[in-house]
């Protein structure tokens, strides 16, 4: 049971709890105080009460007994007294003398009776008093001991709270203000919702180092990659200016050069803004698209060019009419990025990249880009992390398959790279096909 508690009390859960185990223990305590205390002195006290009562009632008989005139007697009697008499006849149904007031019904009544004889025949008196067992002193005693219970009730529940409550989020508090100088918070056990608080603080503190570490790294692998070729562009270009006496030829190859570098500085530039916009988290302006449109649109936009660089290039799909609702522009990125990707590891005379479209029983189209290329001798994982290339000469930044990997996940799919029969890389994603509510 504590260990119960202890795992899944929560502040909520722990206030209620918190509360009625103060009342419960507010309760044990009064019934332990009336039980050892209280009501031994209260049985006391009654008891004494009803000895001088019995006394005063036997007093009162001898009396009555000497007595001619008994009902002007009581009369004078109960009024400078606080009693009720009360004598009644075993053979009458009347009573042969009553008096009446306020304590006559009371619960709170102390009442003696005895057999008295008057004129030679026998009746019963009853004598009744307030009941007067609580005196001032133990009431006091009784408000002193509820409020040292209060006292302590409070101050145990004060411990608890702090402990529950007020020391996780102070730490909390501490570990946000630490983070401001740049020292990483620790996760702690999990003992209460304040925890786990402190928890996804130490999760999302650790995700954005993590992504300060990536962004430092695309920044400066970024940096280099556009100074190899800057450095080329500025170096042929100081030469055309200071030497104007080159030949053309000389001329013509130089500027070949610039145009090459710039077009592949331009490349990199082009690749890292798609990076930074696929890493934007704005919302896909999604549209339903059939497999069908999606295979007609890679028959046209590539199979030319393709065949142009003799590659054999071939489309299968079991899902024509299938619907997916997806980012058009973003979707097919993936694909120029992938192809792209394939296009600079050919090694064989033959290249041949497949393109397979199929839906699966779970209601998800599964695409594979696959070639024949050189394949991926590296953990397959990390082709999709930015800036990772094999390229060991660092001409292509990298970005490429990192943005497919964005695009994907951002429709709710998932990705993965496969080494596959032909030799080569297959690049395969999923992404869940529209159904109709």
């Amino acid at each position: 049971m504590i260990n119960y508690l202890k795992n899944n009390l929560t502040i909520r859960r722990g206030f209620i709890v918190g509360v009625s185990l103060l009342v419960i223990f507010n309760f044990i305590f009064i019934a332990g105080y009336y039980r050892l205390y209280l009501e031994k002195n209260i049985d006391e006290r009654y008891q004494l009460a009803n000895n001088d009562l019995s006394k005063e009632l036997s007093a009162l008989s001898e009396t009555l007994t000497k007595t001619d005139d008994i009902k002007s007697y009581l009369d004078n009697y109960t009024k400078e007294n606080d009693f009720t008499v009360t004598i009644t006849s075993n053979n009458e149904n009347q009573p042969l003398y009553s008096t009446t007031n306020e304590l006559e019904h009371s619960r709170n009544n102390i009442t003696v009776s005895e057999i008295i004889e008057l004129e030679n025949q026998y009746y019963l008196i009853s004598l009744s008093k307030k009941r007067n067992v609580i005196n001032f002193k133990l009431a006091i005693n009784f408000f002193l001991f509820e409020v040292i219970n209060i006292i302590v009730l409070a101050f145990l529940g004060i411990y608890v709270s702090n402990i529950k409550l007020l020391a996780p989020i102070t730490d909390l508090s501490k570990d946000l203000n630490n983070y401001k100088l740049g020292i990483i918070p620790n996760k702690r056990h999990k003992r209460g919702e304040i925890d786990i608080l402190q928890n996804d603080f130490v999760d999302l503190v650790n995700d954005l180092e993590e992504e300060k570490k990536k962004q430092s790294h695309i920044i400066a692998s970024i940096s280099h990659d556009i100074k190899t070729p800057l450095t080329s562009i500025l170096g042929y270009s100081e030469r055309l200016i200071k030497n104007p006496n080159l030949s053309s030829e000389t001329k013509e190859k130089y500027a070949n050069t610039i145009y090459s570098k710039a077009l592949s500085l331009k490349e990199i530039v082009e690749e890292f803004d798609d990076y930074l916009s696929c890493n934007i988290k704005d919302e896909n302006k999604t549209e339903k698209i059939s497999i069908k449109y999606i295979t007609d649109y890679l028959e046209k936009y590539y199979k030319e060019d393709l065949k142009e660089k003799d590659v054999e290039f071939k489309i299968k799909s079991n899902c024509p009419n299938a619907i997916i609702e997806i980012d058009q522009a973003k979707f097919k990125r993936i694909f120029s990025n992938t192809i792209t990707n394939s296009l600079r590891y050919y090694k064989s005379s033959r290249k041949i990249l497949n393109i397979n479209i199929n839906e699966q029983k779970d209601d998800k189209i599964i695409f594979e880009i696959a070639d024949n290329g050189s394949g991926c001798s590296d953990s397959l994982e990390k082709i999709f992390e930015p800036l990772y290339t094999t390229d060991k000469s660092r001409k292509i930044s990298g970005l490429g398959l990192s943005i497919c990997k964005e695009i994907v996940e951002s429709h709710g799919g998932t990705i993965k790279a496969v080494n596959n029969k032909m030799g080569g890389l297959s690049i395969i994603f999923t992404i869940n096909a529209y159904k109709e509510n």
